[in-house]
């Protein structure tokens, strides 16, 4: 009988699902192709940041432009409370945007809106 090596995945995400929305504006002029893009090329980065800050409650994101110069950014998390999603939504969005300007992201940071929905 050959001995099993323990699974390297992360944990499956369990509790109550949530939306996190993160809203942001681009730098005026710009568009929100290259944030897109840069999101892209950050995506493992960020997953890697959340699965590690978040652990269990991070499943999973993803991210579409929204008008000429906004984008959104959805968190899935698990959490056992609102309260608890909440505070796990605030966590990714800081995040997030500490990745994007870290990597020179033409966002414009002074509105950010945070929408969290239960699923």
């Amino acid at each position: 009988m050959s001995a099993q090596l323990p699974s390297k995945s992360p944990p499956e995400p369990s509790g109550p699902k949530y939306n996190a929305r993160v809203a942001l504006s681009c730098l005026s002029g710009h568009a929100p192709g290259p944030v897109l893009h840069a999101l892209q090329q950050l995506r493992s980065v960020i997953d890697d940041r959340l699965r590690e800050e978040l652990g269990s409650r991070y499943d999973r994101h993803s991210a579409q432009s929204v008008g000429t110069d906004k984008l959104t950014v959805i968190f899935t998390l698990r959490a056992a409370s609102s309260a608890a999603a909440i505070r796990a939504a605030g966590v990714a969005a800081a995040a997030l945007v500490e990745l994007l300007t870290d990597s020179g992201a033409a966002i414009d940071l002074s509105g950010i809106a945070l929408v969290v929905r239960a699923q």
